[in-house]
């Protein structure tokens, strides 16, 4: 029952705040780029419409701020500070590969296309024994089309000296390009920077993988990606440690999965933005 009067409408001003504090916490995190820890970049025309949105109800329900109400209903903002709380109360973000660990579905697989990748991915065995994710390539490997000319811009290149320098903003250009065309590049020299990930199945085999986290849709599927390092046993690296390598790139004795045979190995900085976006 609405009651005509003076007065303050207590439920539409604990819902007009509600709207208006989750829309400013909402804003400063698409803003600030803390976002990209949950949800990839192009979320973030969304999350802009979010916070009109929010303003838009705020500004729907303030009309009636002034229109006493003969019960009030506080308990329907309840609703709305969830939101506000998962926000307001973010927990730290683990990681390097204690991150991983959190997701069973994560993994580095074969080459995309190489043949003996498909019985270890049908057996469910062996399947972090490489260096990528065949699922970020496959689709795009046929999109490729002219190996010599890619739609893409290869920066960091340099055919003369046969070196490859992969920056942070270039690391799922050449990963998709290492994996695709690996024999196009045997005996260049890469540099590049990723954290140590070891798993049982390389512990067999390699020293470690050298590797960032991918983010396809949200933190939930944070998966692997990068390449195996052999340093030949003979430097001792702790698990999640950010380092550069520059190393000879090559192929793995049984001819499927990328490699770096490591020249040196640098400690190196987390980068401002850790996780990698893969879409071109």
């Amino acid at each position: 029952m609405t009651l005509k009067g003076k007065g303050m409408n207590l439920q539409v001003l604990a819902e007009c705040c509600c709207y208006l504090f989750f829309g400013h916490l909402l804003f400063q995190m698409t803003w600030s780029g803390d976002y990209l820890n949950y949800v990839t970049p192009r979320m973030k025309p969304y999350l802009y419409g979010m916070v009109l949105l929010m303003l838009l109800w705020a500004a729907v329900e303030g009309r009636y701020l002034l229109t006493p109400q003969y019960k009030i209903r506080l308990a329907r903002s309840c609703v709305l500070m969830i939101p506000i709380l998962l926000i307001s109360l973010r927990p730290g973000l683990p990681g390097g590969s204690s991150m991983i660990r959190d997701y069973a579905s994560s993994k580095i697989a074969s080459t995309p296309g190489t043949e003996e990748a498909a019985p270890l991915q049908a057996e469910g065995a062996g399947t972090e024994a490489g260096g990528y994710l065949k699922e970020d390539f496959q689709d795009s490997a046929v999109l490729a089309g002219d190996e010599e000319r890619p739609w893409y811009a290869l920066n960091g290149l340099d055919e003369n000296t046969k070196t490859i320098v992969i920056a942070d903003e270039d690391y799922y250009t050449w990963m998709y390009e290492l994996g695709s065309f690996p024999e196009k590049y045997e005996g260049y020299t890469v540099e590049m920077k990723g954290f140590i990930y070891r798993s049982p199945e390389i512990k067999k085999e390699h020293d470690f993988a050298l590797v960032r986290l991918s983010m396809w849709c949200c933190a939930a599927d944070l998966a692997p990606m990068g390449l195996l390092v052999d340093n030949g046993g003979k430097q001792e690296l702790q698990d999640d440690t950010w380092v550069v390598v520059k190393g000879s790139f090559g192929i793995t004795e049984y001819g499927s999965d990328p490699i770096l045979k490591a020249q040196s190995i640098e400690p190196a900085e987390k980068p401002e933005v850790e996780y990698v976006y893969p879409y071109f």
